[in-house]
């Protein structure tokens, strides 16, 4: 159950009619060209491959699937991938991404 800080960031996003990722820690995804993916508020790195890397962004999990990816950037928060991508595939926990 959130506690009394995540409820006022909640309800100052939507009072205020801000975007979800303005105070809530949310994931953003950014992917420019198709070419470079910029992944913020990831919770950790799960697995790096030359076809695919997946993500956990805390309630489900981000696999980027294409060719000759490569991590370029990993922060706290942040990680930047490029290569070639093909798409982007969002899973639930507990439902097999891996």
């Amino acid at each position: 159950m959130p506690g009394w800080k995540s409820r006022l960031k909640q309800s100052a996003t939507e009072f205020l009619k801000l975007p979800p990722d303005a105070l809530l820690e949310v994931s953003r995804v950014t992917c420019v060209d198709g070419k470079n993916v910029v992944v913020e508020n990831a919770r950790r790195l799960l697995k790096v491959e030359d076809t695919k890397v997946t993500l956990d962004l805390g309630e489900q999990i981000l696999t980027i699937h294409g060719q000759d990816f490569e991590i370029i950037l990993v922060t706290d928060k942040e990680v930047h991938v490029t290569g070639q991508v093909a798409s982007l595939e969002y899973t639930a926990h507990g439902r097999g991404a891996l």
